[in-house]
């Protein structure tokens, strides 16, 4: 009853104040991010469009350090204390999803007659990550996977051609790093290549990559067993330190990068060859562009190539009442009505189904390497799905520590963290 109240209360003041939200008595929608510069600076300009067009219903954004986001949102949405608004990353919806604490996402409300009308406008699967049992939970603003960036200059400098010379395989890395790493006596100046340590996301990904080009998996085919300290998993965590304690052109102490800048070091001439996402080329901006060169994310064997995508999308908090969340998706019509700007102001491929026809994107192939995190794309899968990727992740990220850091044995250090995660996983 309380909410058919609602409901007429919302169109009856829809009828007095045309093209205002529904929602528009209510004041304020809250939206939350993980940070990323380039992506929060278009968040910004998207939020003071709609503040400056609807005075009623004013929008207040925030975002927060991403790892530690994402901790923070569980335990939010756990205590109904969310935003209003918030993004998500794919990995976390089946957490989410198990707990019922995502309202499901009204196609009707954001212009399509209904999900599968609403599909036709994503690319194929696009939408896929963020349906559970029929019904979708978050709508896609990015869509990503990870490449391999490199300094063009530090190639020269160092007698190396940048186009022949590309890595193409994890060994190629070492062998070209040695030629890049710089030493000032016994200390390390500049790193020939480094994986980036500020983030368990961030390893969870590299290490998803590495295991599956290895042929194996961080859990079982029923996702009930911790399967990472198997042959696959101790030869991806080998590649993993083998920069730091074999090559020798790694060293975690030479970075400053963060959770807001994980790529940092790559700009301020710090790492020769950093893996990350196609983001980056926002962040850099076009003249540290001028001196990278993109190529294709690294493999085991190069004629099988293997690689993780991953996507950011916007969900509804389940805990407002029914004329706030139709006030959200007005939001995020909002928020979702310009790929192309999306694309511009961020530099990650958007899940539109006409997104490669849009106007520039045939430039953006040729200059922004668009075709290679496209190509990256194609050969990616989604990283592991359960409702303890939080866990997971922490406990994979303390095995790569162990290794990296304290030079401790692979198998040891993922015999550990199989522990912890089938400790995690037996609350199934």
């Amino acid at each position: 009853m309380q909410r058919a109240l609602v409901g007429l209360l919302s169109l009856a003041l829809a009828a007095v104040l045309p093209g205002q939200p529904a929602f528009a008595q209510q004041g304020t929608i809250t939206w939350w991010e993980h940070s990323n510069p380039p992506h929060n600076t278009y968040s910004k300009e998207l939020v003071a469009e709609w503040n400056k067009k609807n005075p009623n219903t004013q929008v207040q954004y925030e975002f927060f350090a991403m790892t530690p986001y994402f901790k923070k949102l569980s335990a939010a949405l756990s205590t109904r204390s969310a935003a209003d608004m918030f993004t998500v990353i794919d990995t976390l919806l089946p957490s989410f999803t198990t707990k019922d604490v995502l309202a499901p996402i009204r196609p009707e409300w954001l212009g399509y007659r209904n999900l599968e009308d609403m599909k036709k406008a994503y690319l194929p699967g696009a939408l896929d990550g963020y349906i559970h049992e029929g019904r979708l939970y978050a709508v896609p603003v990015v869509s990503s996977t990870f490449s391999l960036y490199l300094n063009r200059k530090h190639f020269r400098e160092a007698g190396l051609d940048p186009d022949k010379d590309a890595p193409r395989t994890w060994e190629d890395i070492g062998r070209v790093g040695q030629k890049l790493v710089k030493m000032q006596g016994s200390t390390m100046a500049r790193e020939g290549f480094d994986f980036a340590m500020h983030s368990s996301a961030w390893t969870m990904w590299y290490m998803e990559g590495l295991i599956r080009q290895h042929g194996g998996s961080i859990l079982d085919r029923a996702g009930r067993k911790c399967t990472a300290n198997g042959e696959a998993g101790v030869k991806a965590m080998q590649v993993r330190s083998m920069y730091v304690h074999k090559y020798k052109i790694s060293d975690p102490t030479v970075s400053v990068a963060t959770n807001a800048l994980p790529a940092d070091d790559m700009p301020k001439g710090r790492v020769s060859m950093f893996i990350t996402h196609a983001g980056s080329v926002a962040q850099f901006g076009p003249k540290m562009m001028a001196d990278v060169k993109v190529v294709p994310f690294p493999q085991v064997n190069p004629q099988k190539p293997v690689s993780v995508v991953y996507g950011f999308a916007l969900a509804v908090n389940p805990h407002v009442p029914e004329a706030k969340q139709k006030a959200v998706h007005d939001l995020i019509r909002h928020v979702i009505r310009d790929p192309k700007q999306w694309y511009e102001k961020t530099s990650y491929p958007y899940p539109s189904a006409n997104f490669l026809q849009l106007p520039g994107m045939e430039e953006a192939r040729k200059t922004r390497y668009l075709d290679v995190f496209i190509n990256d794309l194609s050969t990616g899968n989604f990283v592991t799905r359960t409702p303890y990727f939080i866990e997971i992740s922490d406990a994979m990220h303390r095995a790569m520590e162990r290794v990296v850091l304290r030079n401790e044995d692979p198998k040891a250090s993922l015999d550990q963290a199989c522990k912890e995660i089938d400790a995690a996983l037996v609350k199934q």
